[in-house]
């Protein structure tokens, strides 16, 4: 069950989230309603719309094209030749990886000629 709904929690959530009781939190909504029909409450909304209507207002302007041009021009460029000798390193990477697995996988699997797998054989020979 949720606990009463105070005058200064009612004061806290005005401050916090506006006049329009409906954006305050579920919880006590239904609460908020009631209080708001007190004269007392009803100039605490009225303090809130006032900030309210002067949020509104208030606008961000438009950064300076010059800005933009400063910070794209101080990023780190690349060059195609930098970036074909990563693709080519990348390439030799997986390229000795897959040698080295299929070296692996050849070693595990072929057994010498005539030679039967027992306990002591390894794909080397026998060990014995």
């Amino acid at each position: 069950m949720t606990e009463p709904l105070t005058e200064s929690r009612f004061v806290e959530l005005a401050d916090a989230y506006g006049s329009v009781i409906a954006r305050w939190p579920k919880a006590v909504r239904a609460q908020a309603m009631e209080m708001a029909k007190h004269p007392r409450m009803q100039a605490v909304l009225a303090d809130a719309e006032r900030l309210d209507a002067q949020l509104d207002l208030w606008t961000v302007p438009s950064p300076d094209p010059a800005f933009a041009d400063r910070i794209l021009g101080a990023r780190p460029t690349r060059s195609i030749s930098r970036r074909a000798r990563l693709w080519w390193s990348g390439i030799g990477i997986a390229t000795a990886l897959a040698g080295a697995a299929a070296g692996s996988v050849a070693a595990a699997v072929v057994l010498p000629a005539g030679h039967a797998a027992s306990d002591d054989a390894t794909a080397f020979g026998d060990l014995g």
